[in-house]
């Protein structure tokens, strides 16, 4: 609930606040970080699936429980920053929280097993799980971070993005360093800069097709 209510006052914040906010609420990393943590902490497979879904998913329908309990972003016609005239604007709020709950599903699966592998896999597979963690989380802070060097937009986006990658370093390193050793730190190492590569080239691919609406 807590996650849903910050990523909701993030939407009113401007500057610099804006950007802390963005990074400690609505950003990949923050979301990612609270599944994937939830799945450490579980006590076993099914109950770190369990965990992470709920915890994204309640985060979601907060997040646009407010919006649509507030009202004025679709009686304004504003949603997700785009005008939308009447009652389509509350239309295209009711999608994006099914959306997201679906993708909140999807996502919580998929970090509460890798949350597990952490914590009870073989070293070499908990390694690798870190790491492919790692690559989820930063892949779109890394994209950020080189849109703002590339592009000019402004330092204190380049300092976002460069901290969610940094962040999720920290995270996934803690969360390895606390399962049961010997820890493969190489394995982990190689594993995150080969699998960042894959995830900076996918969400490039997103930022083009959500931008342009074309694939290439």
């Amino acid at each position: 609930m807590v996650l849903g209510g910050l990523a909701y006052a993030t939407d009113f914040c401007q500057g610099l606040l804006a950007v802390v906010m963005l990074l400690v609420s609505s950003s990949m990393f923050a979301w990612g970080a609270v599944g994937l943590a939830f799945g450490f902490g579980a006590r076993d497979r099914r109950n770190a699936i369990g965990s992470a879904v709920t915890v994204l998913a309640v985060a979601t329908l907060v997040y646009y429980g407010t919006i649509l309990v507030d009202g004025h972003r679709w009686r304004d016609a504003v949603a997700d920053g785009d005008a939308f005239p009447g009652e389509s604007s509350l239309v295209s709020v009711l999608t994006a929280t099914a959306f997201w709950t679906a993708a909140s599903a999807a996502g919580g699966t998929v970090l509460g097993l890798l949350g597990q592998a952490i914590r009870r896999a073989r070293p070499t597979v908990a390694a690798l799980a870190a790491g492919c963690s790692f690559a989820l989380l930063a892949g779109h802070g890394a994209v950020a971070a080189t849109h703002a060097y590339t592009l000019g937009t402004g330092w204190t986006w380049l300092v976002e993005g460069v901290a969610e990658v940094l962040l999720t370093a920290a995270l996934t390193a803690t969360l390895l360093g606390r399962s049961p050793g010997p820890h493969r730190w190489w394995t982990f190492a190689g594993a995150a800069v080969a699998l960042l590569a894959a995830s900076h080239a996918v969400w490039v691919q997103l930022d083009t097709i959500r931008t342009t609406g074309t694939l290439w």
